[in-house]
């Protein structure tokens, strides 16, 4: 059997790593990207944080799997009937296709925007971040900086929340009187957190608000200009906008709707057993499941097409997939964390140390334990250009 996987994220790198243990046959991995990025990590680069840290070599994480042979490439369409995935001008035939694209960053059509626009998806996005507030907060002259974060999901919550720790470990450093700095978490929802309880955004609320940033819901960004955005009929002054307004869905999918159902929440429906279309299956953040988006579920998610594989290749029962119970788990500055399970909620420094725990465990069921313990040091690590 000759497994074909697209996607070097969590779920890709699982199910390439599960079915090479199994010794399934042969294993393509293809990935547009040379290395497993992973964001938390960028998003501590933010702040300090190596930026190099935060990506691992496939090559380092398959270093003991040589049956797994890794593409460079970025897919450019699927043939079905023939069996083949085509990526420019190669293309490699496939028994079975495994899909894990991932999702993209979200800039509701500010992508073009002025230099004063930040995001946080990649290498590039987090060090001109992190040298533009490292410029403005440790420099010689007195600062009264402005910055918003737009999206209060997860990872708005998070960037907000470091953020404001930073400007205060910056001005602690460089003298804090002459400070004057505002920061702002807008959502265009009733509340932060507004995918998860309500409970979270309360929790989460509070310990935001005593690092200093300011809250602002249920409201729109309108427009941005190099000196202000408008939310709603208001404009606030700002000297730097930080997106953070979520993922959608790898347009791959939307793009190929013969192969594809995809709901009107852009994700892909997918049988019982994980399958899109003949012997084509797809997960991740991807598909219309229970866990989708989350860490946990995307390496369930591999887990399970791996033993599929192999039990429909050996002639054994197969039995449709589970998603398990998810873990909630948002960190908020550099020593606070919130987790909740089952609707039970545990906060604060405890809560921080089971989300390092459980990070820890995620990067660990897909790579060795020095590269796992390398990445999650990543999201403490300072660098000289702190």
């Amino acid at each position: 059997m000759h497994t074909v996987i697209v996607g070097g994220g969590f779920a890709g790198i699982k199910t390439a790593l599960e079915l090479s243990r199994a010794q399934s046959g042969r294993i393509t991995l293809i990935s547009e990207r040379p290395d497993f990025v992973h964001h938390g990590g960028l998003r501590h680069a933010l702040t300090g944080g190596d930026p190099a840290a935060s990506a691992i070599a496939l090559d380092d994480i398959f270093a003991s799997h040589p049956e797994v042979r890794i593409v460079h490439a970025k897919l450019t369409s699927i043939n079905p009937d023939r069996k083949l995935v085509v990526c420019g001008h190669e293309s490699y035939d496939y028994d079975q296709l495994v899909m894990a694209l991932g999702s993209e960053a979200n800039y509701r059509g500010h992508t073009d925007g002025p230099s004063h626009v930040f995001g946080s998806w990649n290498l590039k996005q987090v060090s001109d971040l992190h040298d533009h507030l490292h410029a403005a907060l440790a420099g010689d002259e007195p600062v009264d900086r402005r910055y918003a974060v737009i999206g209060a999901g997860p990872s708005g919550v998070e960037i907000a929340g470091l953020l404001g720790a930073y400007v205060q470990q910056l001005t602690e450093r460089h003298l804090v009187s002459r400070a004057k700095v505002r920061i702002m978490l807008i959502e265009s929802a009733e509340r932060i957190l507004p995918t998860l309880s309500k409970q979270a955004s309360r929790t989460a609320a509070k310990a935001l608000k005593k690092h200093g940033i300011e809250i602002i819901t249920s409201t729109h960004v309108a427009t941005t200009h190099t000196e202000f955005v408008t939310v709603g009929y208001q404009k606030l002054p700002i000297d730097a906008l930080v997106w953070a307004t979520g993922t959608h869905n790898n347009p791959f999918y939307a793009q190929h709707p013969h192969l594809f159902d995809v709901q009107p929440g852009g994700l892909v429906a997918v049988n019982p057993y994980l399958e899109a279309y003949r012997d084509i299956s797809v997960i991740g953040d991807n598909v219309s499941v229970r866990g989708s988006g989350r860490i946990r579920g995307a390496l369930d998610m591999a887990e399970y097409v791996a033993d599929h594989l192999v039990r429909r290749q050996t002639g054994k029962l197969v039995s449709a997939y589970r998603p398990a119970t998810s873990i909630i788990s948002v960190p908020v500055g550099t020593d606070w964390a919130y987790i909740e399970c089952l609707g039970i909620y545990t906060t604060g420094r405890f809560a921080k140390y089971l989300h390092d725990r459980l990070l820890r465990d995620s990067y660990r069921r897909i790579m060795p334990l020095t590269l796992a313990e390398a990445a999650v040091a990543s999201h403490t690590t300072k660098t000289n250009n702190f």
